[in-house]
């Protein structure tokens, strides 16, 4: 029977995926509008930019922010930031937003950190409170988080659609030779008819931001009153920046992790395409603005469905053909945007190509991590500081070039990368096939396909 202490850590998790829930409601949905909403000069992607650039630094340094802040702390300080964030919104300029977007990148991986960090200790002491299995009681836990996650890219695209739909818009580009010229891969933001997106009134705009804002105060409230900081041991041996960079750079001398990060590139080249290029040029040119948010939700539904299909699956089929149908699936949905040119009379591929893609990311999620745990068992901290570290870098690289480069350009681009990352990864799986497998590789693989391990997303 549990005792009142022990029902404190599922409480204190409810609490934890409360807050994440509510606030990425508002930041996911906020992200997937930045290119349609914001597009005077470029600014939304050049604020995307600077956050995922400041994503790389903070992503290093989190060890040594956390080991002087905590988890508690931390945590409330990024959710205070989010709220900075979504006001700046409120006047759009380089001024405002590009400040409050570095700001956010700043304290995204110490936030990422502490959530993981925050996660197993009340896992962990649960387990040693009732002497159940930790691998069990940690499995259950973060499944209890990531199923209230994954529902924020449906709920916040939703509350987006729902409140955008009430703005007044011209009826949607009915001429084919106007299609042609403005959406879809023919898009060129530096070009005369580059695509410009029918904005809402700022009325409608500062009613669906003040929804976030709320949704983000709501997030900050929570953890600050409800959310007790992790009490520890203090550690004699103190993380610091030269510690924290020395990890991340001691995992650049394996050479499978060398030839994973085109694929760990990709896999944020691929997302910021998604939340970028398709929805401004895919989307919002075609249907509206006010459509996006109803297109984009159902990606969030395909991709939570299908994580969890994986994490089922994976150990009957293996990873080398889950990456197989990710990267095929991911293959047919850049060449498809390449050749197709969309009109409003193409609902129903507006709303399939996220659907279909949400199979792909469904997959990445879940596997790239089984991945890098099961190749290095022993040196983990290093290998996913630069799985992060490295994503970040995709994303930076994949918003910077996007205010110069022709969609069609930025899908070569992708396409190509893809399909030489794939090459790399059967290297990668050779070298790991001709080593003999130990238990320990077995267990870890196991391990990680229990949890769902990386949604953000965003993050990261």
């Amino acid at each position: 029977m549990e005792t009142s202490s022990t029902k404190n850590e599922f409480r204190n998790t409810l609490v934890l995926s409360g807050a994440f829930t509510a606030i990425f409601t508002a930041y996911l949905a906020i992200q997937n509008l930045q290119s349609s909403l914001n597009q005077e000069q470029g600014l939304g992607l050049i604020s995307l930019s600077c956050m995922y650039a400041c994503i790389i630094i903070s992503g290093i340094l989190a060890p040594a922010i956390i080991n002087v802040f905590g988890e508690k702390k931390v945590l409330v300080i990024s959710f205070i930031c989010h709220v900075i964030y979504i006001g700046t919104n409120f006047y759009p300029t380089f001024a405002t937003l590009v400040p409050s977007s570095v700001l956010l990148g700043l304290t995204a991986g110490p936030m990422w950190t502490s959530q993981s960090v925050y996660l197993s200790d009340m896992a962990y002491s649960y387990a040693g409170r009732t002497s159940k299995d930790g691998h069990a009681v940690l499995s259950k836990f973060n499944g209890i988080f990531f199923a209230m996650f994954e529902t924020t890219q449906i709920t916040g695209n939703l509350i987006s659609s729902l409140v955008l739909q009430q703005g007044r818009y011209n009826s949607s580009i009915s001429s084919n030779e106007t299609v042609e010229t403005f959406c879809g891969s023919d898009d060129c933001p530096m070009a005369v008819n580059a695509t410009k997106i029918e904005e809402p009134e700022r009325h409608v705009v500062y009613i669906l931001l003040g929804i976030f804002l709320a949704l983000d105060i709501f997030g900050v409230v929570l953890t600050s009153v409800f959310l007790p900081p992790v009490q520890k041991v203090i550690s004699k041996q103190k993380v610091n920046l030269l510690k924290s960079l020395a990890s991340c750079g001691k995992g650049l001398t394996d050479l499978n992790l060398i030839f994973l990060i085109p694929l760990i590139i990709f896999m944020a080249m691929e997302q910021a395409i998604l939340w970028t290029d398709y929805t401004k040029s895919f989307i919002s040119c075609p249907l509206g603005i006010q459509k996006l948010g109803f297109v984009m939700a159902t990606y969030g539904a395909s991709t939570t469905v299908f994580a969890l299909i994986v994490a089922r699956i994976s150990k009957y089929t293996g990873r080398y053909i889950l990456f197989t149908i990710a990267g095929l699936v991911n293959l047919g949905v850049l060449i498809t945007m390449y050749v197709w040119n969309p009109s409003s009379e193409n609902i129903f591929l507006i709303f399939l190509v996220p659907v279909i893609w949400g199979v792909a990311e469904g997959i990445w999620q879940i596997q790239s991590n089984a991945l890098i745990a099961l190749l290095f068992p022993e040196k983990k901290d290093s290998a996913f500081a630069n799985y992060h570290t490295w994503k970040a870098i995709g994303f930076t690289l994949t918003f910077v070039y996007g205010n110069f480069l022709c969609v069609s350009t930025k899908l070569i681009i992708a396409i190509v990368l893809l399909m030489v990352s794939m090459c790399l990864y059967l290297i990668v799986e050779i070298r790991v096939k001709q080593r003999k497998p130990t238990s320990k590789d077995k267990m870890m693989t196991e391990e990680v396909n229990s949890l769902d391990p990386d949604s953000n997303a965003s993050s990261n």
